[in-house]
């Protein structure tokens, strides 16, 4: 897998987000706003999962929540 080197993911987070889409979306990988939604994911990602709980998030769930405008089916 190949990701900019200016990306805030480690190689398990951009697996997790790239396993996300290649099955919620059908394989597509919408690259208009990945950089944010990869910021964003990496910032609820080192959060402890207490914080993660109050917010109503699953470390699990953290994929479909970033992407939770494109796929709103199966937010968690």
């Amino acid at each position: 897998m190949l990701r900019p080197a200016n990306s805030p993911l480690s190689p398990c987070q951009a697996r997790q987000l790239d396993w996300f889409l290649a099955d919620t979306g059908l394989g597509c990988n919408p690259a208009v706003g990945r950089a944010a939604r990869e910021a964003e994911f990496a910032r609820l990602d080192a959060l402890p999962d207490r914080a993660l709980r109050a917010m109503g998030l699953s470390r699990p769930g953290l994929p479909a929540h970033v992407y939770r405008d494109l796929f709103p089916k199966g937010v968690s």
